[in-house]
């Protein structure tokens, strides 16, 4: 293959980098790279094929790891699912009247049946300590 198709292969991988930012097309396009300078160099194109898939190997298993960790670095986490719930504060939405320890409140729009170990009143503030199915145990709070 001529060194200039390796080049533009290496150029379209890299400007596809920049949608993914994950390094991975990255990683292709500096081997598309590595191969063309093979290529320019006059080896055959098993060569460049074989020149390239190592320098994928390597960049992908060995190279990319670190750039992720460097580029990750200081991002937080960001809660979900579950873990968004857990210790979020709510109001009682309403309480049941066969049992002043279940009732309902308002999460983010959602309504979810809660369990408290203190009877409820409408209003009264809790906070959510975990979730069993699709019910909340909250314990009162401020």
């Amino acid at each position: 293959m001529s060194a200039t198709y390796w080049f533009i292969l290496g150029v379209i991988l890299l400007i596809g980098e920049i949608f993914t930012n994950d390094f991975s097309l990255a990683c292709f396009g500096i081997a598309c790279f590595i191969s063309g300078i093979s290529s320019s160099l006059g080896l055959n194109v098993y060569w460049q094929l074989g020149i390239g898939a190592t320098a994928i190997f390597v960049l992908l298993f060995a190279i990319r790891p670190i750039f992720l960790k460097y580029l990750n670095k200081g991002a937080e986490h960001v809660k979900t699912n579950v873990d968004a719930i857990i210790g979020r504060k709510a109001k009682i939405f309403e309480v049941k009247p066969e049992d002043a320890k279940k009732g309902t409140v308002k999460i983010d729009g959602d309504l979810w049946n809660v369990h408290c170990d203190e009877p409820l009143k409408q209003g009264d503030a809790v906070v959510v300590m975990k979730l069993e199915g699709v019910t909340l145990t909250v314990k009162k709070g401020e």
